[in-house]
Order: structure tokens, then sequence, then C-alpha cells
């Protein structure tokens, strides 16, 4: 059993090293095959043409990143590794290979046809960037105007609501006085007092006086008034207004 299993290993040693062998040799052939195009710029040229014609982009950068090292002035090169560096998407760096190839030779056309879609596309993207923030400015400030008219017309609805609600409330008010309710109108007064609703109050205190004297006014709050606090403060309200609407009249 020991044997085999020694065995074993040994043969996986042995396929081991043969891929890493495999790989180097391949690295290697690949290497010695692109030497024979580096004799000569324009074999380079000619070459890196055709492996990007043949969508063999990495052959292509490998070719021109091997002969940019014997030949670092011609701007062909440069141009051909940046579009092979282009079509395998690699944007940056394929826009720095045209920019060197265009501080060669500005007429270089493949270095400047490419800059230009380069531009074109960044161009675009961010005005299609610039339209999506806009679009979200525009909603949010959609949302915001509508929070602003809903908080807007919350507030005047409440405010016409707590009117209407004071109106019925008078107008109820006066209704139990002129029916001599007088116990629920008392409740409604000392209601009014301690909401601290002053103005509604004083005008109930007008309403009593324009229709009971001075006197009767006071005894029927004396008799169904609850508290002996808010008494106080009727009866002195009710002095107190007696004697303006005297000085009026």
């Amino acid at each position: 059993m020991v044997r085999v299993f020694s065995t074993f290993w040994v043969l996986l040693s042995l396929c081991s090293v043969g891929v890493v062998n495999a790989a180097n040799t391949g690295s290697l052939y690949q290497a010695e095959n692109l030497d024979k195009y580096l004799k000569s710029e324009k074999r380079v040229v000619v070459q890196a043409q055709k492996f990007i014609e043949a969508g063999e982009f990495d052959s292509a950068d490998k070719l021109t990143s091997l002969a940019l090292r014997l030949y670092p002035k011609n701007d062909m090169i440069y141009a051909l590794r940046g579009e092979a560096l282009y079509q395998a998407k690699q944007f940056e760096p394929a826009e720095a290979m045209f920019m060197q190839a265009l501080n060669l030779n500005p007429l270089n056309t493949v270095a400047k046809k490419y800059i230009e879609e380069i531009r074109t596309t960044s161009e675009l993207s961010e005005s299609v960037l610039s339209q999506e923030w806009k679009s979200v400015a525009r909603d949010k400030v959609g949302d915001f105007i509508v929070l602003v008219i809903g908080i807007w017309l919350g507030t005047t609805l409440n405010t016409i609501g707590a009117r209407i609600g004071r109106w019925r409330f008078r107008r109820h008010s006066k209704k139990l006085f002129l029916a001599n309710d007088f116990d629920d109108f008392a409740d409604l007064l000392e209601i009014q007092l301690a909401s601290n609703e002053l103005k509604p109050l004083r005008e109930s205190m007008a309403f009593m006086l324009r229709h009971k004297s001075l006197d009767e006014s006071i005894a029927i709050l004396e008799e169904y008034v609850n508290r002996p606090d808010h008494l106080d403060t009727f009866i002195r309200m009710l002095k107190s207004d007696a004697k303006r609407m005297e000085l009026e009249g």
C-alpha cells in the first residue's frame, strides 16, 4: 500500500513539472515566435496590424511592447499598441499610448482617431451622468416642493379647521345661553379659560352683558361655575367689560 502511494506521488510530481515546463516552453516559444517580427520596424507594424485585424489583441500588445524597447521613437508602434489596448477595453493605458504617439507625431491618424473617440465617449458619459444628476435634482426639488406644499396645506387646513371649530363653539355657547341652559354654558366658559382662549371668552362675557345685566350675569356664574378661581376671573372680566361698554355707550 505504501509503495503504491509513493508511486502515485512520484507520478503527480512529474506531471506538475511537466505542466510547468510546458507553460515555460509555451512562453519561450511565443517570445521566440514574436522575435522574428522584431527585425525591422516595418515588420512590427505590419504584423501588429494583422494581429489586431484577427482579434488577437493580446499578441498585438505583446509584440508592440517588445518592439518599443527597440524602437522607442516610432509613433506608429505606440499607436498600434494603443489600438490593441483599446480593443481589449483597457481605455486608460490605451489613451496614454495614443498621447505618446501624438507627442512623437502630431499627425498620426490612428492616434488622432482613437483620441477623438475616447474624448467623445467620455463627453457622452459625462453628459449622461450630468443628465442623471439633473433628473435626480429635479426629482428632489419636486419632492421638496410637494413637501412644502403639503406642510403649507396642512397648516392652512389646520388653521381653517381651528377657526371653524372656535366659531361653532361660540355659536353653540350662545345658543345655550339664549336657551337658558346656563349650566352647560358655564362649562363652555370654563373650557375657554382652561384653553387660554381669552378672546372668545371676552366675546362670551360681552354676549352675556348684552342680554343680562351685570348683577344677573354674576348671579348666573356664581350658581353654575364649578371652580372658585374660575369664578373670580369671570367676575373680574364681567366688571371690566361692563365698565368698558358703559364708557363706549
